[in-house]
C-alpha cells in the first residue's frame, strides 16, 4: 500500500492536544541534575535522550498506561508518542525500566517542584491555603504474605523454651553449663562434642541419629530461627506488620475489602497536598493513621518550596495536639475538623452529664462543678509522651464525694457489671483545649466554611480523578521509593491534564475559592 501519512506527525496532532501542552510545559524545566546522570564523555551515545524518555513516561502515566510493556507498545504505534520521540526508534520496556530505576528520587522531586513553580507563574497557585488528605492504596504484594509482630514475639517465646531445653540436654550429656553462651558458641560446643565422640553425621530415612547429632541439629535450628526472627523485628520496627513480597508495605484495613470481613491488605498510606486544583506535594507512608503523617508531610513541603502555606485545611483524621501545636508554632492557620465535632452535635452528647464540657468550670478555684452541684478539685498533673516523642500534660480533677448521689448512675458508667467504687474523676489537657478552641473558631467562621467546602471538592475530587478517570486503584511498583516515584509521575500527568482542562474552560488564573465567593 502507498504511504499516506505525512512525514511530520505534528501535522496530524492539533495545537490544543494535551501532548503539545505537556511538551511545552516540561520544556520549561531545568534538567541539569538529570543530564548529569548520563555524561556524554563516557560510554556509547544514547539512542534516546533522557529528557524525551521522561516526557514519554509522564505522558504514559497521564494516559493511564502504567505498565512498561504498555509504554513500549504506545511508543511503537501511537502517533503522539512518535511525535515525542522526534523520529527516534521506540524504546523497549527494559530501556524505560532502567531509566526509572536509575532516576534518583531527589532529582524527580526537584523536577516536580519546578513544575509547580512553572504552574504558579501561569496559573493561580498562591500558597494561601493547602488542602491535605490521604487514602490507602493496595500495594503490589501478595495478599496472604503478612508478618505480624505479635506472631514474631510469640515465636521468640517458643524459641526461648527450646533454647532452655537444649541447655538442659547439654548439661546432662556434656556436664557443661551453656546458659551464658550465645547461640553461635553453643553450636560450636555441640559440633566439637560430636567431633570428639567420632559421630558420623547421617541424613535421610533409614538412618538413626545419635544424641549428639540431634543436639547439634537443634542448636543449628535455634541459631537460624533466631536470625530470621531478628531480621523480621528489624523490618517491623514500629509497625505491627509487613508483607514478605514488599517489606515497606503495611497491612491495613481497606474500604475495598474482597473478603467482606474486614481482612487487611498490604497497602501504603498516600498523602497529597492540593492547591488551586493542582497537586503540590505527595508523600508515601507505612503508618495507617493520618494523624502521624501531617508534620513530616509539611516539613517535606517546606524543604521543597522553602515556605509553608498560610492555611492548612484537613479533615478530622489530622486533629491532634501535636499537629495543632506544630502549626501554631510555625505560623500556619489550622482549619482542621475537630474529631469530636459530629459527636458534639448529637442530643446524647449534650445531655451527657459525665462529660467535662457539660460541667461548670470555676476558673478562680480551678474546679469543675457537676450536675449535682458537687466540686471536682484539682488532684495531680502528669505527663505522657506519644510514639513520636511529643510530651502531653494532663490535669486530673476528682470529686470530693460521690456517695449517695442520685446522678451517679448517669455520671459514672459501670464497668464489668460492677458499680464504681471510687469518686468521679476527669482528665483535662488544657493546652490541647486552648488549641482546639482557636482551631474551632476558624473552622466555624465564614472563611472556614468556604475552605471546608473547597476541601471536599479539591482534594477529594483529586483522589476521585486519579482512581476513576486514571483507573489507578492499585500500586504497580514495590518499595517505598518506587511507589513515590510512580505517584510523582502520576502527579506530573494529573497537573498537566488539569492545566489543559483549565485552559479549555477559560479558568486560568481563577481560584476555585474566588469562584465560589462570587457565586454567593
Amino acid at each position: 500500500k502507498q504511504m499516506v501519512l505525512p512525514m511530520d506527525y505534528g501535522q496530524i496532532i492539533p495545537d490544543d492536544e494535551p501532548v503539545r501542552i505537556l511538551d511545552a510545559l516540561l520544556e520549561e524545566l531545568d534538567y541539569t541534575e538529570l543530564l548529569h546522570l548520563y555524561p556524554s564523555t563516557k560510554g556509547r551515545k544514547l539512542r534516546i535522550p533522557p529528557v524525551i524518555l521522561f516526557k514519554i513516561i509522564v505522558f504514559s502515566m497521564m494516559e493511564g498506561h502504567y505498565s512498561l510493556r504498555d509504554m513500549e507498545h504506545q511508543c511503537r504505534y501511537n502517533i503522539q508518542y512518535l511525535w515525542l520521540l522526534e523520529g527516534r526508534k521506540a524504546p523497549s520496556h527494559m530501556t524505560i525500566g532502567r531509566f526509572l530505576k536509575r532516576l534518583p528520587l531527589d532529582v524527580l522531586e526537584h523536577l516536580f517542584t519546578q513544575l509547580v513553580g512553572v504552574l504558579s507563574q501561569c496559573d493561580s497557585i498562591t500558597w494561601d491555603e493547602v488542602y491535605i488528605d490521604g487514602t490507602k492504596l493496595e500495594a503490589n504484594a501478595n495478599r496472604y504474605t503478612a508478618v505480624w509482630k505479635k506472631q514474631v514475639k510469640y515465636s521468640l517465646g517458643l524459641l526461648q523454651e527450646k533454647r532452655e531445653a537444649l541447655q538442659d540436654n547439654l548439661l546432662a550429656l556434656l556436664s557443661m553449663d551453656t546458659t551464658a553462651m550465645t547461640d553461635d558458641e553453643r553450636l560450636a560446643v555441640t559440633a566439637k562434642a560430636c567431633e570428639e565422640a567420632g559421630i558420623t553425621i547421617v541424613h535421610g530415612a533409614g538412618h538413626r541419629q545419635s544424641k549428639e547429632q540431634k543436639l547439634l541439629q537443634a542448636a543449628m535450628d535455634i541459631r537460624d530461627k533466631q536470625q530470621d526472627l531478628d531480621e523480621q523485628m528489624e523490618t517491623l520496627r514500629k509497625r505491627n506488620s509487613y508483607s514478605r513480597t514488599d517489606h515497606d508495605a503495611t497491612f491495613m484495613r481497606m474500604k475495598d475489602d474482597h473478603t467482606k470481613k474486614g481482612q487487611p491488605k498490604a497497602a501504603y498510606n498516600i498523602q497529597i497536598a492540593v492547591e488551586s486544583e493542582y497537586i503540590v506535594g505527595v508523600a508515601v507512608g507505612s503508618n495507617p493513621a493520618d494523624q502521624h503523617t501531617l508534620i513530616p508531610f509539611l516539613k517535606q513541603l517546606r524543604r521543597d518550596y522553602g515556605k509553608l502555606p498560610a492555611h492548612v485545611v484537613a479533615d478530622a483524621g489530622y486533629d491532634s495536639e501535636a499537629n495543632l501545636d506544630w502549626l501554631n508554632r510555625h505560623g500556619c492557620q489550622s482549619v482542621i475538623k475537630p474529631h469530636y465535632y459530629e459527636h458534639d452535635k448529637t442530643a446524647a452528647a449534650k445531655k451527657d452529664i459525665s462529660r467535662a464540657d457539660n460541667m461548670t468550670y470555676d476558673a478562680d478555684r480551678d474546679e469543675y462543678i457537676c450536675a449535682k452541684g458537687r466540686r471536682l478539685s484539682y488532684k495531680e498533673t502528669y505527663t505522657r509522651a506519644n510514639e513520636n516523642g511529643y510530651v502531653q500534660e494532663f490535669k486530673v480533677y476528682e470529686c470530693e464525694k460521690c456517695s449517695y448521689c442520685s446522678y451517679r448512675k448517669q455520671c459514672q458508667k459501670m464497668r464489668g457489671g460492677k458499680k464504681p467504687q471510687r469518686n468521679k474523676s476527669i482528665t483535662q489537657n488544657l493546652h490541647y483545649l486552648e488549641l482546639q478552641k482557636d482551631n474551632k473558631a476558624r473552622f466555624q467562621s465564614e472563611a472556614g466554611i468556604q475552605l471546608r467546602i473547597n476541601r471536599s471538592i479539591q482534594v477529594e475530587g483529586t483522589f476521585g480523578v486519579i482512581k476513576e478517570d486514571f483507573d489507578y486503584r492499585r500500586i504497580h511498583r514495590r518499595g517505598e521509593e518506587g511507589v513515590l516515584k510512580e505517584l510523582l509521575m502520576i502527579s506530573f500527568g494529573f497537573n498537566v491534564r488539569k492545566l489543559v482542562n483549565r485552559v479549555k474552560k477559560g479558568r486560568v488564573s481563577q481560584r476555585f475559592l474566588d469562584k465560589e465567593k462570587t457565586a454567593c
